[in-house]
């Protein structure tokens, strides 16, 4: 197995945009018009997001097979502690016929790394009740007391 687990750049937007569609619409298939719509959008996306977003992206044999996602953003200050990054896991994706390799424990490797090359102190990740065990297996501990609103 030839697993390579890298950032993604310009050259990784179509194959990304495929498996992003995946993750997100997983019953539903997509035209080549739209994939590329979607495209253009997430381009437009990461670039306006900068160093507050990186994609990891898994690469097997050549193909990507899985991505995560991390987002940075800087905390309120306090006194004499100025720099309060944190960040947050988000979209977590190995294609179904890959998984159970070790590939999700390798991106998610890679984007542990990557929050503590940027100084993130405090890195979260909303988990379906069937992964709880694989994040806290890497660590992540549930503290009961970070709560969540969600909007209309």
């Amino acid at each position: 197995m030839n697993l390579v687990v890298r950032t993604a750049q310009a050259a990784d937007l179509p194959a990304l945009t495929a498996l992003r569609w995946r993750w997100a619409r997983a019953d539903e298939v997509a035209s080549p018009e739209v994939l590329r719509e979607f495209g253009a959008d997430l381009e437009r996306w990461m670039t306006a997001q900068g160093d507050a977003s990186v994609c990891q992206l898994a690469v097997l044999d050549g193909a990507l097979v899985g991505m995560a996602w991390l987002a940075v953003f800087d905390r309120v200050p306090n006194p004499g502690d100025l720099t309060r990054r944190s960040g947050d896991v988000q979209s977590v994706f190995v294609l179904p016929g890959h998984r159970g390799l070790g590939i999700g424990r390798r991106l998610m490797e890679a984007i542990c790394a990557t929050a503590d090359a940027r100084g993130v102190r405090k890195l979260t990740v909303d988990s379906r009740e069937e992964t709880v065990r694989f994040y806290e297996a890497l660590g992540f501990t549930s503290t009961g007391t970070l709560l969540q609103r969600t909007g209309q």
